[in-house]
């Protein structure tokens, strides 16, 4: 078994590795995007993404059903991303690849004239209607190394608002 949420971490993982250049982009991030890490090193490839918990849980408790085991919430998930600077411009890189990030993501939440989804097979990662509700691209901020280590990464930050619902009697998948 594994848990629902990190079936849409695995999924999310795998959309955001489609960021490479068949897809259109100036970026090969195959084998390049990590959960739950927020320290890479100098053998760390570059660039990368990572995406961790926002450190604040939603806490207004939004829950329904019989004991209250059902809950609606909006989960917060940070997309990271991370490059050496390469030159006197040290968050010209970030932008783009930041900008490459929010392009791969809307392709889960992009609707045709219709109202159905444009990319079918990558709308809500496959869980609409099962635990994702909605998927809300934050701003993002973009920012160069904090320390002047020259092994040190610009990065950026992209919240992805994931809204949520559960049944904490569930919380599985098969598989």
């Amino acid at each position: 078994m594994i848990s629902r949420q990190l079936d849409f971490l695995v999924r999310l993982t795998a959309h955001l590795e489609g960021i490479v250049p068949t897809n259109g982009y100036d970026f090969d991030l195959t084998g390049k995007v990590f959960r739950g890490r927020r320290v890479f090193g100098a053998d760390d490839p570059d660039p990368l993404l990572s995406v961790v918990e926002h450190l604040s849980a939603d806490v207004t408790l939004d829950t329904a059903g019989e004991n209250r085991t059902s809950r609606s919430e909006t989960w917060v998930l940070l997309v990271q991303g991370w490059a050496r600077v390469i030159n006197e411009h040290p968050t010209d890189l970030l932008y783009n690849l930041k900008a490459a990030t929010e392009h791969r993501l809307a392709r889960t939440i992009q609707t045709n004239g219709g109202g159905g989804p444009l990319y079918p097979a990558e709308y809500f990662l496959g869980l609409h209607r099962k635990n994702v509700t909605m998927l809300t691209i934050g701003p993002g901020v973009v920012s160069a190394p904090t320390s002047a280590d020259s092994s040190m990464r610009s990065f950026f930050y992209l919240p992805l608002g994931v809204g949520w619902a559960s049944d904490v009697c569930d919380p599985f998948v098969e598989g």
